[in-house]
């Protein structure tokens, strides 16, 4: 008598390893999915404050011309071309919207409209490097 399982035994091995690598890469598609939702509202959140940050900057700009108070903590500089104004909004996060603008007789010229980083950076000193 013949015994015919050889290839069977194969072929359920070929099966076994195909469900195991769909199974893994099934985990890690849905692991990625979970990490890049999480990223998207952040991005979403962070897009959202620097917007409400940008329509409170010019609020304030509008203000100042108009002769009213900011609602921002304005500095003022007297300059031979006008008046120069800075202030500074909390734009969420570790970031703050830094405003500068030159008030004229013809108008307000932006100087600077840019987003700075006000977190307290330190240095990471646990990486162990060979010396030699």
């Amino acid at each position: 008598m013949k015994r015919s399982g050889g290839v069977s035994g194969a072929v359920s091995l070929v099966m076994i390893f195909c469900v195991l690598c769909l199974a893994v890469f099934a985990v890690l598609t849905l692991s990625t999915a979970v990490r890049e939702q999480g990223l998207a509202e952040l991005t979403a959140q962070r897009a959202r404050e620097y917007y409400e940050a940008d329509a409170e900057a010019v609020a304030a700009l509008v203000a100042i011309a108009e002769g009213r108070e900011a609602a921002a903590d304005v500095t003022y500089l007297t300059t031979a071309e006008g008046t120069q104004v800075e202030f500074g909004i909390d734009a969420g996060g570790t970031q703050t919207l830094m405003v500068s603008a030159l008030f004229t007789d013809d108008g307000c010229h932006i100087l600077s409209w840019k987003t700075e980083y006000t977190a307290d950076w330190e240095m990471d000193t646990t990486i162990t490097l060979w010396d030699g």
